[in-house]
């Protein structure tokens, strides 16, 4: 899911894999925007056979720009056209992308400079130069819209220091940074197109990729084209990529098997079996580094991005039904009934492999507890609640689970099955009560709750705003000592399953489905695919 909830905005039951503006406005915006078609270079009068490879994807990516974006299927494309100062390997270790090297820090941890590669091109053919950076974070941390603003909040500015050489000035110490700069804060855009599009870079974006994007023809299929720009282009096989949505998982599953499609993101459970025993097909398996689980609107009462209030819901009102609402389910029993119990069952925000990990007890099943927090709430039952999830089959048997084991307690639930990013952006807006939803993870526990709990955020779909937690998730931020934001963080999910605006469900397991000629393929626990190396064989 995404909050990724298979994740946010992530597989079968759901993703965080999030929205900062709304995407149904930003996808109209998509006038369709066709190059010619790429062809390889013609021998003998023949045109050489064009090599490509069609990806099913789970859900559809909200608008291409990373300024704004937020789904955990967007940074599966990203991960193919818009390379980032730094990335992770397979070991999850930060490695230089774009940087000749990991920053320099200065000693009081408030200056970072940064090297660039040499002879690096954009994907439009112009240079990328500390001045390009400097015009894409400077354009990240001030547009009005920026989902990156608040993840680069501490940097005060950005300098060039060198025709190769950036220079960001922190506020303040900031642990996270590195990590960041792995993410969608560290793409660099084209400040060519940036300068022609502005807000409206999704129409066509270009960055620096082994492929180069082609057109968006709707919101289920995006193209692209291996670039003659790229760096390494000598090592990349592919001549195409084709992007397509395909939300129902039997039958991204089914297209797989068939070969219609020759990898599917997110095999579903109860299909992993199948492809496995598929002799044309495989699987490759990850544990995710992000959660699923269901958001409560507490306090989003006029938009995650401004001043948090209080809901007008039941579980805003009277905090202690979300506590029976989570005493209502029994986390084990949803793992095995919706997931075959192929995941983990978990009430953190960090999985439990994390080196970050806080062990925290998740509370059992207990009907009659929840009975009583329902009666002392005074409020009448069956108590009338709707929960947003993604329509689609394995969502709705999640919701379906929910509801079943929350009806025991007192709670009638209405299940809402809506379109994912229609649904990404009514969280944005406070317009629901309970979504089923998750995140993607990342490999600094900052960013797996920082941004889903401060307010201001675009991610705080819950309206969260409590001084003390805002107090420790700053200093966290701050601290430069492991140690101590081992125990910081300790605190913070302690307090986080207290005030349950978010109630932890699960972690997710990516299986990603490819067809047996398929090699070459990069897949790592943070569930990315990429294609740089892939090739198909005979």
């Amino acid at each position: 899911m995404p909050r990724s909830l298979f994740p946010p905005g992530r597989r079968g039951p759901v993703s965080r894999f999030r929205t900062a503006v709304p995407v149904a406005a930003a996808l109209a915006a998509l006038a369709p925007v066709t190059l010619a078609a790429c062809s390889s270079p013609a021998t003998s009068g023949h045109t050489a056979a064009t090599t490509s490879i069609t990806v099913g994807l789970a859900e559809a990516p909200d608008a291409l720009d990373p300024t704004t974006s937020s789904t955990f299927v967007s940074r599966i494309v990203y991960a193919n056209m818009c390379e980032k100062l730094y990335d992770v390997d397979s070991g999850l270790t930060i490695v230089p992308q774009l940087a000749a090297a990991l920053p320099q820090i200065s000693a009081d941890g408030r200056t970072y400079t940064i090297r660039l590669r040499p002879g690096i091109t954009f994907n439009d053919g112009t240079p990328l130069t500390a001045s390009a950076v400097k015009t894409t974070l400077d354009w990240y941390r001030t547009n009005p819209l920026s989902q990156r603003a608040s993840e680069l909040k501490q940097v005060q500015s950005v300098q060039v220091a060198g025709p190769l050489t950036v220079r960001l000035r922190l506020s303040s110490p900031f642990a996270p940074l590195t990590s960041i700069l792995a993410d969608r804060s560290g793409m660099v855009l084209s400040p060519a197109q940036l300068h022609k599009l502005g807000s409206n870079f999704s129409q066509h974006p270009v960055c620096v990729g082994p492929f180069s994007f082609v057109s968006r023809p709707s919101i289920d299929q995006i193209n692209l084209v291996k670039s003659p720009y790229y760096y390494g282009k000598s090592a990349v096989h592919l001549d195409k990529v084709t992007f397509q949505v395909i939300t129902d998982e039997s039958a991204r599953t089914a297209d797989l098997e068939s070969g219609e499609i020759q990898v599917a993101d997110r095999i579903q459970p109860s299909d992993v079996a199948s492809v496995r025993g598929n002799a044309a097909t495989r699987i490759e398996g990850q544990n995710s580094l992000g959660y699923e689980g269901l958001d409560f609107n507490v306090g989003n009462v006029h938009g995650s991005l401004h001043t948090p209030g209080r809901a007008a819901n039941p579980f805003a009102q009277h905090p202690q039904l979300r506590e029976a609402f989570e005493l209502s389910l029994n986390r084990a029993t949803l793992n095995k009934v919706a997931f075959d119990g192929q995941y983990t069952p978990d009430c953190s925000p960090i999985p439990p492999d994390s080196p970050w990990a806080v062990r925290v007890g998740c509370p059992a099943q207990n009907i009659g507890q929840a009975k009583a927090l329902v009666a002392a709430s005074g409020v009448p039952t069956p108590i009338h609640v709707t929960l947003m999830l993604e329509n689609a089959p394995l969502e709705l048997q999640v919701g379906s689970v929910i509801q079943t084991m929350a009806k025991a307690a007192g709670f009638d639930v209405a299940l809402q099955p809506t379109e994912f990013t229609t649904a990404l952006t009514r969280a944005e807006d406070g317009d629901y009560e309970m979504f089923q939803i998750g995140w993607s993870g990342r490999i600094d526990p900052d960013q797996n709750i920082y941004d889903d709990w401060y307010p201001g955020s675009g991610l705080n779909y819950t309206g969260a705003d409590y001084p003390a937690l805002n107090q420790l998730l700053t200093q966290a931020r701050v601290s430069t000592s492991t140690s101590q934001r081992h125990t910081l963080y300790t605190r913070i999910v302690r307090m986080l399953a207290s005030e349950r605006n978010i109630i932890y469900l699960w972690d997710d397991k990516y299986e990603l489905g490819l067809r047996r000629n398929v090699t070459g393929v990069g897949f790592y626990p943070d569930g990315l695919i990429r294609l740089k190396s892939a090739q198909v064989g005979g």
